[in-house]
């Protein structure tokens, strides 16, 4: 074997170095010893986990020494208040609610499961919980289900709230009572034509035009308040791709993305393109309208150059199709998803055109 090769010690060990040091060393430690506080000193240590776990480590040390079982080792000394750090011996959870407790604070709860609710629950023309989108459309395929089975097939949002506040529907209220603003709104628009028959054309217009504006927000009104608020994005996709689209739309309800609700109209022997409604929980919210139809574009279900068009229920009750609103100089859909992206779009540019120069403004 090689002998190792012994480190040189020259230039920083001395064989005149004392092991207290020099006397000015010496001096220093004793002062310091003699201005410690030892009441201090103690006060610190019955906090310090080792000092508080020292005499039981001693013990049984002892015990292993002498031969006794571990039965025989006597319990550990009872801890009081002031010697809690030993919780972390006896296991985290204790030193965690003890920490807390200091702040003030309660310990996280873990997040309960999320409860579903499906409104379509034991209903035959409704997706059911634990039905997967493929098997559901197997069993009610919306391009050879007749008509005469059911009127038609929903998909409804279990996440939705169940008891969110929400005004019961009176539908039969709004549409009596809706019917009687829409004849009050002819008789106010016959009136306005026989005023200005001989006037200015202009004058007319705006008259007429001003009679519809008030004639909507009536309309509004007592949509509010009789709880027809819900509204609906209308997609007509064509035969061969109804399946399909349902597909993406029934995925995009029951994940939560889109609305409470989504229905589609099934085979009644006739050629043409199929409607597909995606549900909104208020017209009035442009906010949430707007963010359903950004859904719907992010899921490939926005025709290319095509615009689709959003409607009240509160016009379905009313049969506000586009012949009969023109009578009252209503368009029969609220939102077009051409202008209220555009709007959309504006919007959100002006917004980060504004942050952007709040930002320089601050800067300089």
């Amino acid at each position: 074997m090689v002998e190792e090769e012994q480190v040189s010690g020259a230039g920083w060990i001395s064989d005149d170095s004392s092991f207290y040091g020099d006397e000015e060393e010496q001096g220093r430690q004793l002062s310091r010893n003699d201005n410690s506080n030892l009441a201090y000193f103690r006060s610190t240590r019955k906090s310090d986990l080792n000092a508080i776990t020292a005499p039981l480590r001693a013990q049984l040390r002892s015990h292993a020494m002498s031969g006794l079982s571990s039965k025989e080792v006597a319990k550990p000394p009872t801890l009081d208040a002031s010697s809690k750090p030993f919780n972390f011996i006896l296991g985290r959870g204790a030193m965690e609610e003890e920490r807390l407790s200091r702040l003030g604070k309660r310990k996280r709860e873990p997040s309960p499961e999320p409860i579903l609710f499906n409104p379509g629950q034991g209903s035959a023309d409704a997706w059911q919980l634990g039905e997967s989108v493929d098997d559901f459309v197997r069993r009610l395929p919306p391009l050879t289900t007749s008509v005469f089975t059911c009127p038609w097939i929903w998909a409804h949002n279990p996440h939705s709230d169940p008891h969110d506040g929400s005004t019961s529907h009176r539908a039969d209220e709004f549409r009596s009572r809706g019917v009687d603003l829409l004849d009050h709104s002819l008789q106010n628009r016959q009136q306005i034509q026989a005023k200005n028959k001989h006037g200015p054309r202009a004058a007319l217009t705006k008259a007429l035009n001003q009679e519809s504006k008030e004639l909507q927000q009536r309309i509004t009104d007592l949509a509010a308040e009789c709880g027809i608020l819900s509204g609906k994005w209308m997609l007509f996709p064509k035969l061969e791709e109804v399946t399909q689209v349902w597909k993406k739309v029934v995925a995009g309800i029951i994940d939560g993305r889109l609305g409470p609700t989504a229905k589609v109209a099934l085979d009644e022997g006739k050629p043409g393109d199929r409607l597909i409604c995606i549900y909104t929980k208020d017209f009035r919210d442009e906010d949430d309208v707007l963010r359903v139809l950004r859904e719907l574009e992010t899921m490939g279900l926005l025709g290319c150059g095509r615009s689709i068009y959003y409607k009240s229920d509160a016009y379905t009750y009313l049969d506000l199709y586009k012949q009969t609103a023109e009578e009252y100089g209503l368009q029969a859909s609220l939102y077009s998803s051409y202008k209220m992206m555009a709007a959309g779009n504006l919007a959100k540019a002006k917004s980060s055109t504004s942050k952007r120069q709040s930002t320089l403004n601050n800067y300089f």
